[in-house]
């Protein structure tokens, strides 16, 4: 499924600074177009005319590759081999079989080269404050994959025969009295929103896909591919009707933004329009198809995709191919991060010195204070955590997985095994939170019991002292965990779908 040269039947390969096919033989360059043009019959037998039972439309013939390690799924219409799982960072060969996908209806080719990704992950790196010696933008570039990642590009079109009605209320006062007047709206919607980008791969954290941000709608290009050859691809497992509510919603924002601003300024009551958020709200509420119909169409976007392994984790960078925007988990070194609380708790001390006077009171509450706030932050930090290792928020892997969960009793048995370790986890004595509500507990005892005894004032500020840097020390290791993630197990959809 390679393709060919032409002139001399070598390798072609797209060079994305010439953003055309290059010949690893001859070095002789074509257009994409032209050898799609060329391929001719070739590529719509590639094509299937009738669906498959996971693809709907048509289809194209591709190769998967499984990786035996995690169990992450790629595929490639031009390469015989991938030796490197970008999920979870293993030199390992993946398996291969041949399948029928969908075909995407629209490809944007890379226009982000790989120097370039590296000049940015290392200005990145460079401003991390508190990086681990080991991450190295030498250990970075053999790990840096081209791959495309599948998206559903929709558009929402509003229904102009559509009627939507909310009331809201405009206030004002006059002397001593207060004046409301209660408006009945109805509001016929009109026009589109177009380009609403969101990822097809339940492989892909929906998270990462929105910190890399949208990808230009005026480089969609009708599908090639010969721009896809040298990268392979995460195959689409997640139907459009999943994101279908999010996509209403957004719409929902923008048409209020376009009445609001179409009657602001026109008189008193358009300003209590102008502030109120009521269309949206009643827009949200309703079902998206009864003023609104959308279209899905797939899409392959560019991604460049680099994974760094750091024991039994794994870090993430991830740059968007077309307009260089940035995802990356970039942990602190605990060393580094406390040297540098400790250099800044110095002059912090002295400059109470010279505004507060210290008695042992004072010091007493003042580090029961500052241990209650590293405490919230602490358990704020773990519950969001949990969630993002429980992929809670990630709609598309949500759906994908408990689907195969449902549908598998192998599933079940492997849920309930990973779900083993963490129910022991949480049975875990959590000392440091013991710590910290004992001394708050104490200080509150000590302020109204006002015992004088200067010995117990210190010996409770040094106990918050101490819950202090036990809590930002897990806050620490709370904050590295969040920036990377545990090596990731795919089999079980693989095994349900």
């Amino acid at each position: 499924m390679a393709n060919r040269c032409p002139s001399c039947g070598g390798t072609l390969r797209f060079d994305i600074q010439k953003q055309k096919l290059v010949c690893e033989y001859c070095e002789s360059e074509f257009d994409p177009e032209s050898i799609k043009e060329m391929q001719g019959a070739g590529e719509s037998e590639a094509f299937g005319s009738e669906p498959s039972e996971d693809a709907g439309g048509e289809t194209i013939d591709a190769k998967i590759f499984t990786c035996p390690n995690c169990g992450a799924e790629v595929f490639a219409t031009d390469l015989d081999a991938v030796e490197y799982c970008s999920y979870c960072g293993t030199f390992v060969t993946l398996e291969s079989r041949l399948a029928k996908l969908q075909k995407p209806s629209y490809i944007v080719p890379f226009t982000i080269t790989k120097e370039k990704c590296l000049e940015l992950y290392k200005e990145k790196l460079k401003k991390a404050r508190f990086l681990p010696k080991d991450m190295k933008v030498e250990n970075a570039e053999s790990n840096l994959r081209s791959t495309y990642i599948p998206f559903w590009v929709y558009t929402e079109k509003f229904n102009e025969n559509a009627n939507v009605s909310f009331k809201t209320t405009e206030t004002w006062t006059r002397g001593n009295t207060e004046y409301s007047q209660e408006y009945n709206i109805n509001v016929k919607p009109s026009g589109s929103v177009n380009g609403v980008f969101f990822d097809a791969s339940a492989t892909l954290d929906d998270r990462i896909s929105e910190q890399i941000g949208n990808f230009d709608t005026e480089n969609l290009q009708t599908y090639n591919s010969s721009l896809m050859t040298g990268s392979y691809a995460d195959v689409a497992d997640v139907k459009h009707e999943v994101y279908a509510d999010d996509v209403f919603l957004r719409g929902s924002v923008a048409l209020g933004k376009k009445v609001k601003s179409e009657i602001e300024g026109t008189d008193r009551f358009s300003d209590t329009f102008h502030r109120s958020s009521s269309l949206p709200a009643v827009l949200s509420s309703q079902q998206g198809s009864d003023y609104a119909t959308l279209d899905a169409k797939l899409a392959m976007l560019p991604v460049w995709f680099m994974t760094y392994k750091n024991k039994d984790r794994l870090c993430y960078a991830v740059i968007n191919g077309n307009t260089g925007k940035m995802f990356t988990e970039i942990p602190s070194d605990i060393k580094k991060y406390t040297l540098a609380s400790i250099i800044l708790a110095i002059p912090i001390f002295f400059l109470l010195e010279m505004v507060l006077t210290l008695t042992p009171v004072n010091v007493m509450i003042g580090t029961a204070i500052i241990s209650f706030i590293i405490l919230l932050s602490r358990l704020g930090a773990l519950r969001k955590l949990k969630r993002q290792e429980n992929r809670t928020d990630d709609k598309g892997y949500q759906t994908v997985f408990n689907a195969a969960d449902e549908s598998s009793a192998v599933n079940e048995n492997a849920r309930q095994s990973a779900e083993a370790p963490k129910a022991k986890e949480k049975k875990k004595f959590d000392f440091v939170t013991l710590v910290s509500i004992a001394s708050i507990v104490a200080t509150v005892i000590m302020f109204f019991s006002k015992l004088p005894n200067d010995i117990l004032y210190y010996g409770i500020s040094f106990l918050s002292i101490a819950a202090t840097f036990l809590s930002v020390a897990s806050l620490v290791k709370a904050h590295n965990l969040s920036c990377s993630r545990a090596i990731p197990h795919f089999f079980d959809k693989r095994q349900g779908a």
